[in-house]
């Protein structure tokens, strides 16, 4: 019977189309065997179709749930799993520190060139080569030092004041919430719902315009901008899908099979050449010396090189994406758990309350620094859903690598999930419960307890949202600033409410466990390399109107 199938595809489409075919399949079966059966993996445990071909990483990043996979994974299969042919998810501390420490014999995966691709020249966070990121770091980090942050935090400031401002008014754009809010107009005092995922996203875009540009993004004052709310995710999931499969890059099927989200990462692209474009025309005429004021006039102390145009855009696109969506979902998830907590709600706000007499004295300091179960609050809520929940990935180098006792060799992929590693009851008991107290030591809990030494001890060494060594992310003592004012802010000055009878950003039962997306008290999104979030819904009341505006003058 095949002999007559091909006989008669040879005479439909041509016999040198049929042979070519042929030899195609014959080549992929050969390799998806030895990849099963020969391969220095092969004895690991893992899906099938993940261990025969990436394709499986392709989909899971196309469908948005890749940091609820591994997971899963790691669930069915145990602390290592073989999640591509030459790709390794590890689910431990020791796996965490062993890949991303100074002296891990590693390197950034190739799964990074897909940036180069679309942005002409690697970012810091996309460059492979040790030395090459070790020179553009030293730059980055000049802009992002904490006396530069510090000089800027009236930019910071004036955008949470504009924020809060909004937070009880209407504005024209409110018509793009998905949820309405139900509350009776009797309800006098209380705002608007906000959806809180859109509006944080304002506020951190507009923040990072004035610290990275000296120019606002003025997403809060207006929706000229908005689009960048779908584009920015929607082009980083592209980039994440293609870094798996960069064969369809170069060959640009990707402007075919995934043809929206290379739409996306070419507006990603265009507005971040604007960005720096502009900022490169006003020179120095800024009043405060911006993040790219330092890229642009930056050396290398070590080499004395400084970045070229196509780098200061690369830059620009990393900026934008490191300051804006993470620390948006970090804000977001802070309030989502609060508010479905109220006891831990209370807590926060009599501890701000307590510490502080006005609103202004809320700024980057020591005394907001010792607001420990405010800073508490934020660092469960970033266990619980990450910015950043999936791998990322670091490519073994000659020598290979032994992990919790197991050997890699050289070419292998390796990575620890985050959004797994922070659900690891090993570490983290309880994991899917918001508890603050899990960071905060109590000297009579006994070591068996939640918050005895050691119990911190563990949760600590499981914690990862911001990625760690020579790799972590150069601008997390600017993400946690952030996070402490605005959370801060909140608290102080408003009473908040998810709004009555809506649900944006809850699990839904009905989806099942299967789902991992059961669970009311876990705020929701997408993994799009970065998570993309939606809702809640809130409403805020000045708790004491007088007092507010009087802190302010």
């Amino acid at each position: 019977m095949l002999p007559n199938i091909l006989g008669w595809l040879a005479a439909k489409v041509g016999t040198s189309f049929v042979l070519f075919g042929g030899a195609a399949l014959t080549c992929y079966v050969i390799l998806f065997a030895y990849r099963l059966t020969l391969h220095p993996l092969a004895k690991l445990p893992g899906p099938i179709i993940a261990r025969a071909t990436d394709w499986y990483n392709v989909y899971t990043a196309w469908a948005g749930d890749r940091h609820l996979d591994f997971y899963k994974l790691h669930k069915k299969y145990g602390p290592i799993v073989r999640y591509g042919p030459s790709r390794i998810s590890i689910n431990s501390p020791t796996a965490l520190y062993d890949i991303y420490n100074h002296k891990a014999n590693v390197q950034k995966s190739s799964y990074y060139n897909i940036f180069s691709h679309y942005f002409k020249a690697p970012s810091v966070l996309t460059t492979i080569t040790a030395r090459e990121h070790g020179r553009k770091r030293r730059i980055v980090s000049q802009g992002l030092s904490d006396s530069a942050i510090q000089a800027m935090e009236d930019h910071v400031l004036k955008n949470v004041r504009c924020f809060c401002d909004k937070l009880t008014h209407k504005d024209n754009f409110d018509n793009k919430d998905l949820v309405r809010s139900k509350a009776k107009d009797s309800d006098r005092g209380w705002g608007p719902a906000k959806n809180m995922s859109r509006w944080t996203n304002y506020l951190t875009f507009d923040i990072m315009g004035d610290l990275c540009f000296s120019h606002s993004f003025n997403m809060l004052e207006s929706d000229d901008n908005h689009y960048m709310l779908e584009v920015l995710p929607a082009g980083v999931q592209g980039l994440n899908i293609m870094g798996h499969m960069q064969g369809l890059a170069s060959l640009h099927l990707d402007d075919i099979i995934f043809r929206d989200l290379t739409k996306a990462n070419a507006r990603y692209e265009a507005f971040s050449k604007k960005q720096a474009d502009h900022r490169i025309a006003r020179g120095n005429k800024v009043t405060t010396k911006d993040v790219f004021h330092f890229l642009q006039q930056g050396r290398d102390p070590e080499t004395g090189e400084g970045f070229t145009l196509h780098e200061l855009v690369a830059e620009a696109s990393l900026l934008i994406l490191g300051g804006t969506d993470t620390t948006s979902t970090a804000i977001t998830a802070t309030l989502f758990y609060l508010l479905l907590n109220p006891s831990c709600l209370t807590k926060a706000k009599n501890e701000v309350r307590t510490t502080f007499s006005n609103i202004e004295e809320i700024r980057g300091s020591a005394t907001l620094n010792d607001c420990r179960y405010l800073r508490a609050c934020i660092d469960e809520a970033l266990r619980m859903t990450p910015g950043v929940g999936g791998i990322l990935p670091r490519e073994v180098l000659p020598g290979g690598i032994t992990i919790d006792g197991t050997y890699f060799p050289p070419g292998i992929d390796v990575g620890v999930p985050i959004y797994a590693l922070q659900h690891n009851s090993a570490y983290h008991p309880q994991p899917f419960d918001y508890i603050p107290e899990r960071w905060l030591v109590d000297d009579k809990a006994s070591p068996e307890e939640l918050r005895s030494a050691e119990s911190v001890a563990r949760t600590r060494s499981a914690f990862c949202p911001f990625s760690l060594g020579p790799r972590g992310c150069v601008g997390r003592g600017m993400a946690y600033k952030e996070l402490m004012i605005v959370t801060g802010r909140l608290l102080y000055m408003f009473d908040m409410r998810i709004a009555e009878g809506t649900t944006a950003g809850q699990g839904d039962p009905s989806l099942g466990e299967e789902s991992l997306r059961h669970r009311i008290g876990e705020f929701q999104g997408l993994d799009k390399f970065v998570l993309q979030a939606n809702g809640p819904m809130v409403e805020f009341k000045l708790r004491d109107e007088i007092e507010v505006r009087e802190g302010a003058k």
